[in-house]
């Protein structure tokens, strides 16, 4: 009898097997929630042993925010706007950036926001860092048009930026209004920031809060 050679296992460099454990457990999640993750689930998903899932990332908890903070770095590229995108065109772009990357992994934020992490102090850390780059970037916008922005016009860019997240949170958590509807009613929103801005963002806001205009094209 010819002796059978044992199948030469393939080896992966760390950071690839890291990313297969990571995808992994990206998946699971999609499925289950944060709450359901745990090395071993991802250990039977991945085909990997529940020690080696412990290897790379240590404990429960950091898996799971290990999850959540690669959601979070899936939304900042997301939300990412072409230099020489046209004004009035920020707003949806951001927008539909924005509940495009939080849809494509619902199960992460709804624990993000209400759930497991929402009370993580190196989750939020991260976030807060998101939404302080939007705002900043929404201001600065101001500055392209030769309009310096005002402590108010931060502060209601920023309350604007909490009330996005809230009302996605609540959509999350169960609502009638479809994708779309959500959408054309933030981009609505933005009427509160129309007091402090100088022409033409002031017009190209109000044209975006018109109904109709979201999902245009």
């Amino acid at each position: 009898m010819v002796p059978v050679t044992p199948a030469a296992r393939t080896r992966h460099e760390p950071a690839d097997r890291r990313r297969q454990l990571l995808d992994a457990a990206l998946a699971e999640v999609d499925e289950s929630g944060l709450d359901a993750l745990t090395p071993a689930t991802v250990g039977a998903r991945s085909g990997a042993s529940k020690a080696l899932v412990f290897h790379y990332f240590g404990s429960t908890v950091k898996l799971r925010r290990t999850v959540a903070l690669e959601a979070v770095a899936h939304l900042d590229h997301a939300l990412q706007t072409p230099d020489d995108m046209p004004l009035a065109e920020r707003p949806e772009h951001a927008m539909a950036a924005f509940l495009g990357s939080v849809t494509a992994h619902r199960r992460v934020w709804e624990d993000v926001w209400r759930g497991t992490l929402a009370s993580d102090d190196v989750t939020e850390a991260a976030l807060e860092r998101v939404r302080s780059d939007l705002v900043a970037r929404m201001t600065a916008t101001a500055g392209v048009i030769g309009f310096a922005p005002s402590p108010r016009l931060q502060l209601l860019a920023r309350g604007w930026v909490a009330l996005v997240e809230n009302a996605t949170a609540a959509w999350l958590g169960g609502s009638d209004l479809t994708r779309a509807e959500l959408e054309r009613l933030l981009l609505s929103s933005l009427v509160v920031l129309v007091p402090e801005l100088p022409e033409p963002a002031r017009s190209a806001v109000l044209d975006i809060s018109r109904p109709g205009v979201a999902g245009r094209g």
